[in-house]
């Protein structure tokens, strides 16, 4: 699905046809709000069939055709074959009339209509009327826009601030600084539009934590925000440092390094990827588990697919069906569910025969 690809590659490059400098911003009402769908919380039970596992009953019924994650107080929902916003109550807060969304951040979210994309607030009315090709998230302020086969930046008041003049855009803005690429290399520029590091790199990440990962002769290493190498090029696949410690591949086989470029957890695994809630998930064959920060496994590599730790839980796939797992490895709810989201703001999005709710973090 197009806006999960998005979601996971965390920005598809945009487009913007109007040809101009500008955008028009506005406040327009959208629609008048719907009290439709109300839903009301309830419980866990537990079945004795199921040896005392909890199996979850909604907290919001499963009646949406698709669904996302809570994301400032509101998830996106497909009704039909049109997506609106609902509270954690389960009501419809902002009317099912577009034809895709994103998620909200930084107060705004993206929304298509009539074929175009435009920016609503939480009132679901409209910040940037439609008019952009393909969306992305607001980062720092910010988010990048296509005219003609340029890209440059707007603000939230849909003004553009740093001219279109990109081939490509790799990142938001995070720290004061994003991925661009011209002339076929990337460097990073800062909030003026200026190359703070000029571009010369093969492939470039976004900076977290002071680091951000760059390719230079086909190879991997890690800068920092003078655009200096802290750790050498040297690994075939990298990632951002979320924390102090980020998955690495080299050769075929992950494992983790520091901010000094020193493998804390060697390179044995066949799969890695970043610590949350202090445990990361790593591959063994075809099989999922987890790890601690010294590299031991806490939880076996036992199933068919898994995913990193959120308020406590994780996603796994044991045979076809989804669950979660506790960081002690323990099924607090039962494989059952077709399709399964991370837990955010306390629920979680799952689906099951094409219908999609919310069930509640038991924990």
């Amino acid at each position: 699905m197009y806006i999960m690809a998005l979601f996971y590659k965390q920005l598809l490059l945009k487009s913007f046809q109007l040809g101009v400098t500008g955008f028009i911003a506005t406040t327009v009402p959208l629609i008048t709000l719907s009290s439709t769908l109300a839903n009301t919380p309830i419980s866990f039970e537990t079945k004795a069939q199921d040896q005392g596992r909890k199996i979850p009953f909604y907290r919001i019924p499963a009646r949406f055709y698709n669904g996302s994650q809570f994301s400032e107080g509101l998830a996106p929902v497909r009704i039909g074959n049109k997506y609106g916003f609902i509270n954690k109550r389960g009501r419809l807060v902002i009317q099912a009339n577009f034809e895709e969304v994103l998620d909200f951040s930084e107060g705004l979210a993206a929304v298509k209509l009539d074929s175009k994309w435009g920016y609503i607030n939480r009132e679901g009315r409209f910040k940037i009327l439609p008019q952009l090709e393909q969306p992305d998230f607001f980062s720092d302020g910010l988010v990048s826009v296509k005219v003609g086969d340029k890209y440059g930046f707007i603000n939230r008041q849909g003004k553009v601030v740093i001219q279109p003049q990109f081939d490509e855009v790799n990142s938001g803005f995070e720290g004061g600084l994003a991925a661009v690429k011209l002339d076929d290399k990337y460097g990073y520029i800062n909030k003026q539009g200026q190359f703070a590091i000029k571009a010369q790199f093969e492939g470039a990440f976004l900076f977290k934590n002071g680091l951000a990962a760059v390719k230079s002769g086909g190879k991997w290493g890690f800068i920092n925000k003078s655009g200096k190498f802290v750790i050498q090029p040297q690994f075939d696949e990298a990632n951002f440092f979320r924390d102090e410690l980020t998955p690495v591949k080299m050769g075929e086989k992950y494992g983790f390094i520091n901010k000094q470029g020193k493998f804390v957890i060697a390179a044995k695994f066949d799969g890695a990827s970043e610590f949350r809630d202090d445990l990361a998930k790593i591959k063994v064959g075809d099989k999922y588990g987890y790890i601690n920060r010294e590299g031991k496994i806490i939880i076996e590599p036992t199933f068919e697919d898994a995913t990193a730790f959120s308020e406590g839980l994780a996603q796994v796939k044991v045979g076809a069906k989804w669950g979660y797992i506790n960081k002690g490895g323990q099924l607090v709810i039962e494989p059952q569910f077709d399709e399964v989201r991370r837990f955010s703001e306390g629920v979680a999005n799952v689906c099951v025969s094409g219908k999609c709710g919310f069930i509640r973090n038991p924990l």
